[in-house]
């Protein structure tokens, strides 16, 4: 998806910020009847053929494990749980095109002066030229599916995603297991904002 954009100064800066954000920013989603978690609060994790036997699966299991253990939630046999617990996960990446100034006006064609500036007959220069660029950008999404046991039925979904230039899902994964669980449960149907400071990698 390509977006065209004529605010090519703002838009520079936005991208500037936010590649030196000290927080990420996740918008989360949630659906259930109401009451969620009407029974005990004992889960096993359910696993697509892909997911068996997936070390990166694993590791996201105990972020979510951890996670979930903080709101009473035990992990249990298959045949013991209230509840099975699934992960879906990925990134998509896109494309933002924006236009931005092929110099400063300030120092734009002329000739150097006596203070080593460049002279410019324009006085502030002519309106620059713009040139376009392209910067990609990556979303990168959770979801967490909880069905009852015993009737397979869906009880509480809830969906996580943040956007930004890098292209790593690994990194952002705890940030996203940790807004999409902040509350359990979020509102029904409406999208929230969870803001977490970045922790610095050791």
């Amino acid at each position: 998806m390509r977006l065209n954009w004529r605010l090519g100064g703002v838009i520079s800066l936005v991208f500037l910020l936010s590649a030196c954000a000290s927080t990420v920013t996740t918008q989360v989603v949630a659906f259930h009847d109401n009451g969620a978690f009407p029974g005990a609060r004992t889960y096993a994790f359910k696993r697509t053929p892909e997911q068996e036997n997936n070390l990166e699966q694993k590791t996201y299991e105990g972020w979510v494990r951890d996670r979930l253990a903080g709101d009473g939630f035990q992990e249990r046999a298959t045949r013991d749980a209230q509840y099975l617990v699934t992960l879906a996960y990925g990134m998509q990446s896109s494309v933002v095109r924006v236009q931005e100034p092929a110099f400063d006006p300030m120092f734009g064609p002329g000739w150097y002066g006596p203070w080593g500036w460049r002279y410019n007959p324009w006085m502030w220069g002519p309106p620059p030229m713009y040139v376009e660029r392209d910067w990609p950008v990556y979303m990168k999404w959770l979801q967490l599916r909880f069905l009852d046991r015993a009737s397979g039925r869906e009880v509480y979904l809830v969906s996580a995603r943040t956007e930004d230039g890098g292209n790593s899902l690994v990194g952002v994964m705890p940030y996203l297991i940790r807004a999409a669980l902040a509350k359990l449960p979020f509102p029904s149907g409406q999208q929230s904002s969870v803001e977490e400071k970045v922790t610095p990698s050791k």
